[in-house]
């Protein structure tokens, strides 16, 4: 895994970026709650860049 961060329009949910054959893909978690796990929602598709992925998937500011 390269990094994680929260997604903007979804607070809820965590992006886990990972590198493959110098393409960039990222997993979708929803959060774990006091209620439920942690789940994997979707596996983006493969991008060229880290930026080229955080630009379809932005982070949220801190």
């Amino acid at each position: 895994m390269i990094e994680k961060y929260s997604l903007l329009k979804e607070p809820d949910k965590t992006m886990f970026v990972f590198e493959k054959n110098g393409m960039y893909y990222g997993h979708i978690v929803k959060n774990k709650t006091e209620k439920s796990v942690a789940k994997l929602l979707f596996e983006t598709a493969k991008y060229d860049s880290v930026e080229q992925l955080k630009s379809e998937y932005p982070a949220q500011e801190i």
